[in-house]
């Protein structure tokens, strides 16, 4: 009897022995499962980011554009509110129509004489 007991004795030993050792293991196995989990929520934070980033781009290249043209629709609208001003201006106005004729067309009334000094 008292062999069996030192043997169950023994064995419980190496079990506990056994059982730390598997212990041991499992946490470090643990550690480098949580280290690779770790490093794929990295590596898809930086896929997310960089597919993000090209239409961030493209965004901000389009806000840029669109300033660009809408200031150009606003100077095409004043200059086309200038011209429509003076097409009433010469449709109403006979004297602004004759600055006109003789400022741009070189018209002049019989027996005047007309002196242009160019710069």
């Amino acid at each position: 009897m008292a062999k069996s007991r030192n043997k169950s004795q023994r064995r419980k030993k190496s079990q506990v022995g056994e059982f730390s050792r598997v212990r041991a293991h499992t946490k470090r196995m643990n550690t480098g499962v949580r280290l690779a989990f770790c490093g794929l929520l990295l590596t898809a934070c930086a896929a997310f980011l960089a597919s993000a980033l090209k239409p961030y781009r493209e965004l901000s290249e389009k806000r840029t554009d669109l300033a660009d043209v809408e200031e150009l629709e606003t100077s095409v609208i004043e200059r086309k509110d200038a011209k429509e001003r003076e097409l009433k201006a010469i449709e109403t106005d006979p004297a602004y129509l004759e600055i006109i004729a003789r400022d741009r067309l070189n018209y002049h009334k019989p027996d005047e004489h007309v002196f242009r000094i160019k710069r």
